[in-house]
């Protein structure tokens, strides 16, 4: 799918998120203290970052561009995903199986929902304020 060169960074790391969902789909077993230790890193390497990005920069201007669904549920997702790398071990393996889930939807609704309407409603102002893959410290 092309983007714009401003969301490319962004774009790319739903690869990652992707294949963490598919890793944790799979996950059997309690969901240990290492798992959820190791799941807290890996969180705040790589989805903390792209989620502060989206919520300082892409949500205020799409809020201003008077698309507020769009930010909220963004919003949403990213509090979700938070609420359960915060809480740790489980011995619920349904609620591992629903974060790896919540997450890939979330990677497909910003793939074909989110990005394309920044794509079409944000300024060319808005998209510079992005971080490139130079920018980001991540990847």
């Amino acid at each position: 799918m092309k983007r714009h060169p401003k969301l490319h960074a962004l774009s790319s790391e739903h690869h990652a998120a992707l294949v963490l969902a598919r890793k944790l789909a799979r996950h059997t077993g309690a969901w240990t203290v290492a798992d959820a230790t190791a799941l807290q890193d890996r969180f705040a390497r790589e989805l903390e970052p792209h989620f502060r990005v989206e919520e300082e920069l892409l949500l205020p201007a799409l809020q201003d561009a008077g698309r507020m669904d769009l930010a909220e549920r963004t919003s949403s997702d990213h509090t979700a995903l938070r609420a359960f790398v915060a809480a740790g071990p489980t011995d619920d393996e349904t609620s591992v199986r629903a974060f790896a889930d919540r997450l890939r939807e979330h990677v497909r609704f910003e793939e074909h929902e989110l990005f394309p309407s920044c794509e079409a409603l944000l300024s060319e102002a808005a998209l510079a304020r992005l971080p490139g893959r130079e920018g980001r410290g991540t990847k």
